[in-house]
C-alpha cells in the first residue's frame, strides 16, 4: 500500500521549475536575518565597549 502523497510527490518531481524559492536564497538575502544580525551585532558591540571602559564607575 502506497502513501497518499506519492502521487503528489511524483507530480512535483515532474515540474519544469523549482518549487521552493528558498533553495536559491542565501541567508544574507533574507531581510529578517539581516535585521536580527544588525540588532544583535549592535547589542554585542555596546556590551563589549561597556565592559572595556567600565560602566561609569
Amino acid at each position: 500500500m502506497e502513501p497518499s502523497t506519492s502521487g503528489a510527490r511524483q507530480q512535483l518531481a515532474e515540474l519544469p521549475y523549482r518549487l521552493l524559492a528558498a533553495e536559491d536564497t542565501s541567508w544574507f538575502d533574507i531581510p529578517a536575518v539581516r535585521l536580527v544580525g544588525a540588532v544583535l551585532g549592535t547589542v554585542l558591540l555596546i556590551a563589549a565597549l561597556r565592559s572595556m571602559f567600565g560602566r561609569g564607575r
